[in-house]
């Protein structure tokens, strides 16, 4: 059980980065920045990325379970582990498409912004 607890925490850890700056990033989005053309686009863009961090560390967490629950060792968990990288691969890409979509949100207000000074 402590092997379990030690890697839950270090999968863990490796996503708390990303999950304190996409909450930080969804919070000041949220509350501070003013309705401006594409204020919308970039909330979701960083609800999306936030989403997938939480995915990947549910991913972490039932990884980490399965790995010191298998009774037969590492061999007969392949098959899942190949799942593990094929879904993890789809959520750095869904992660992607969000980070995009911030961008593009944080282009338009700017655009916006520079249109009405002139």
């Amino acid at each position: 059980m402590d092997g379990f607890l030690t890697q839950m925490l270090t999968m863990l850890g490796y996503q708390l980065p990303d999950l304190l700056a996409c909450v930080a990033g969804v919070a000041m989005l949220a509350m501070w920045a003013p309705a401006a053309p594409g204020r919308t686009l970039a909330l979701a863009g960083a609800v999306l990325m936030l989403l997938t961090t939480l995915l990947r560390g549910v991913m972490g967490v039932w990884q980490a379970w399965m790995i010191n629950s298998a009774t037969d060792g590492y061999a007969a968990l392949s098959g899942a582990m190949g799942l593990f990288g094929a879904v993890g691969m789809l959520l750095g890409v869904v992660s992607a498409i969000g980070l995009v979509m911030l961008i593009w949100g944080a282009c338009q207000a700017m655009q916006a912004g520079a249109a009405a000074r002139a």
